[in-house]
């Protein structure tokens, strides 16, 4: 067994290991450098802070090369004589140990880096408040990341024999988000390491219970953070696990994350390849979480038109970047509306998706000028019948028409066909292979050249025969949406 030092000498080569001067840390390491190659070594309290200082010692820029050289195979030799001399150190002491040079972790051999996996869960077992210690969580997670395969396949075994400690994988999790996002790589071997985090993340949610502690949904949260990395092959797969880490509770926040920066991208030209992959993101939380998106609210006497409102408002909610173009292209061609079932669900999108006050006002006059002979009719109409009338109605034919077979056989609802020509015919939209939609270029050149904002019902064709039917329901549809648009214009002013 190795000779204890005398405390004199650790002690002293302690204040020049913590001292702010270069030279007596210099000093300090080549003492213990000499003391330890002779075979002496501290009592384990005053071990665990030589560790400390010489780890401390080794991440100061200011020193050069051949000294940090020095420290790092001191170091390796304390470990050896900790083996060799199966040191008597209690887990607290050990843990400090680990703490203390937690970032080198991963330069130690195989064999002592599986130790270090065997400490970690031990102490861990014994302690599990030590979850809360961050860089012992932190070496845990260096350990994951090691290049030896057996230290990081005993990662795994211990990853699932710990669940019973509350919040383990959880504070994993955490802590490789929070390395990834205050280190977006840029180089090559960086991002190997970014990939081997969201592997081990990716690990974690399928293979432990932690997905039922309180915090797990912020994880997805933390993980979009790393979308700051401007490499796509980055960008991919962290998409890629943020639709696997989606929860009930968390799909609207990471909804809300990346239609910003689906929106962000647009605006700033970047590559089209990242912005298709942020729509292919926000399609799957849409089709994991359908009940996610937003529901509208109708009275009851309006449900007749919720399957031709859900068709469209669902097209909207899945191509955020085409809503603009969208809007314009139902306020152009609402003049062609036959039925009243696609003129309400137009409506209704008119007057949920103008999110601007400009685009607020156009909806505004173009709706109360397309629509002013119905509105004064019903207006009559509630004057001379009464109040207690007033829900009553006579539903034309057109609300029921005849269902139809479609060409695959499936029977279609009667307004489907008239719903898809306005928009895949009149405003242009196309279906794209991969499942999103866009809007041909010369339908988008039309949009992008506005449309009047004081329009006639008398340039209109098929929209001048429903508003001369005289439809009492969708006459009460269009003055409630257009009191939400008025409302919305006032708080628009009010900001």
């Amino acid at each position: 067994m190795e000779n204890t030092g005398p405390c004199g000498d650790f002690e002293k080569i302690m204040v020049d290991l913590e001292s702010e001067n270069q030279i007596a840390n210099v000093a300090g390491t080549n003492h213990a450098s000499t003391l330890i190659a002779e075979g002496k070594i501290p009592e384990p309290q005053l071990l665990c802070r030589l560790i400390s200082g010489l780890a401390s010692n080794l991440e100061k820029p200011v020193h050069e090369f051949a000294i940090k050289r020095k420290i790092y195979k001191t170091l390796v030799a304390i470990r050896k004589a900790i083996n060799r001399n199966h040191m008597n150190m209690d887990s607290s002491a050990r843990l400090r140990c680990l703490q203390d040079h937690a970032s080198m972790v991963r330069m130690w051999t195989t064999q002592g880096q599986l130790v270090a996996v065997k400490m970690v869960c031990d102490i861990f077992r014994l302690s599990p408040a030590n979850i809360n210690n961050t860089r012992c969580v932190t070496t845990f997670a260096s350990l994951m990341l090691s290049p030896y395969t057996t230290v990081v396949h005993a990662c795994e075994d211990a990853l699932l024999s710990l669940p019973p400690i509350p919040g383990f994988a959880f504070t994993i999790a955490r802590a490789y988000c929070h390395i990834l996002i205050a280190m977006p790589p840029q180089s090559s071997p960086q991002i190997c390491s970014v990939f081997a985090m969201l592997g081990r993340l990716n690990q974690i949610r399928m293979t432990t219970v932690e997905v039922d502690h309180p915090r797990f949904d912020d994880v997805a949260v933390d993980v979009l953070g790393c979308l700051a990395n401007c490499k796509l092959v980055v960008q991919k797969k962290v998409l890629n696990l943020v639709v696997g880490l989606l929860t009930l509770k968390n799909v609207y926040d990471v909804l809300g994350i990346l239609n910003s920066e689906l929106v962000m991208a647009a605006s700033a030209n970047i590559h089209i390849e990242y912005q298709q992959m942020l729509e292919k993101a926000i399609r799957e939380c849409h089709s994991a979480y359908p009940e996610s998106i937003p529901k509208f609210t109708l009275d009851p006497k309006y449900a007749v038109f919720t399957d031709c409102i859900c068709y469209i408002k669902d097209i909207m909610n899945n191509n955020p970047l085409l809503q603009s173009q969208l809007l314009k292209g139902l306020l152009r061609m609402l003049c062609h509306v036959k039925s009243p079932l696609v003129c309400a669900a137009a409506i209704w999108t008119i007057s949920v998706f103008s999110k601007s006050l400009a685009e607020t006002k156009d909806a505004i006059a173009t709706l109360s000028c397309l629509f002013k002979d119905l509105l004064d009719r019903r207006k009559i109409e509630k004057q001379i019948l009464g109040s207690e009338m007033e829900d009553e109605y006579i539903l034309p034919t057109e609300y029921c028409g005849v269902t139809v077979q479609g060409a695959q056989g499936e029977r279609q609802q009667p307004w489907l066909m008239e719903m898809e020509e306005l928009l895949f015919v009149r405003i242009g939209l196309a279906r794209q292979v991969d499942g999103s939609y866009d809007i041909a270029s010369s339908s988008k050149s039309s949009a992008s050249s506005g449309y009047p904002h004081k329009v006639s019902l008398e340039l209109s064709d098929n929209l001048a025969f429903l508003v001369h039917s005289g439809d009492a329901l969708l006459a009460d549809f269009v003055e409630n949406r257009l009191s939400k648009l008025v409302m919305k214009a006032e708080s628009y002013n009010e900001i």
